[in-house]
């Protein structure tokens, strides 16, 4: 009896296109989805270079498992619409909302195709991956993309975060937070000391 329920759900998994529960996200069958629990109506959706941070562990068709977010007790973070991850990924995680748990099932030219990493994985294998989108925002800007007003407001955060960890005697991550501070002045902050060397040298 457990062998038969077992063929039943194998074949359940494996004949997914006629699945009510799953849904063609892709538009071509390449791309599947299972929710497995659904988010809130107003919980956000990752967009194209957005910060994405989410748990996954991923098994072949035959249930082997060759990957786990969970396993490592460290959720995975890429930046969703720029290449870092399979193609797989970024259409997936578009259609997820943050606390939404899913199955995906992605075919293997969304996948790796013929050119696996070294492990389980077959070339042309189709993956299944329980996931679940933790949490997503806009990426942050690097030091050089930011105006001068906005490097002055990062700035300012660092300092008054330092100062609280000062507070609280922490000193060692109170200067690492001042000198990041410092850092997001850059030129301006330069500028400022050198007019105070001039003025000491006068």
């Amino acid at each position: 009896m457990a062998e038969f329920e077992k063929a039943k759900s194998d074949t359940e998994i494996a004949d997914v296109s006629t699945n009510e529960e799953w849904i063609d996200i892709s538009g071509d069958g390449g791309i599947l989805k299972k929710v497995l629990e659904a988010a809130p109506e107003d919980a956000e959706t990752p967009v194209d270079g957005y910060d994405v941070e989410a748990h996954y562990t991923g098994t072949l068709e035959d249930g082997q498992k060759f990957d786990s977010s969970r396993d490592r007790g460290q959720p995975f973070k890429f930046v969703i619409g720029q290449g870092q991850v399979i193609k797989g990924w970024d259409v997936g995680f578009a259609s997820m909302k943050v606390g939404e748990k899913a199955i995906l099932k992605i075919r293997s030219d969304y996948g790796y195709g013929e050119s696996p990493p070294p492990g389980v994985i077959q070339p042309g294998s189709t993956l299944l991956f329980d996931v679940e989108l933790l949490g997503c925002a806009p990426k942050k800007k690097e030091k050089w993309e930011l105006t001068p007003e906005e490097r002055c407001e990062e700035a300012l955060k660092l300092k008054e975060a330092g100062t609280e960890k000062f507070k609280a005697k922490s000193f060692e991550e109170a200067a690492a937070l001042y000198v990041e501070a410092t850092e997001y002045l850059g030129d301006e902050a330069d500028r400022a000391a050198e007019g105070a060397e001039q003025c000491c040298l006068a």
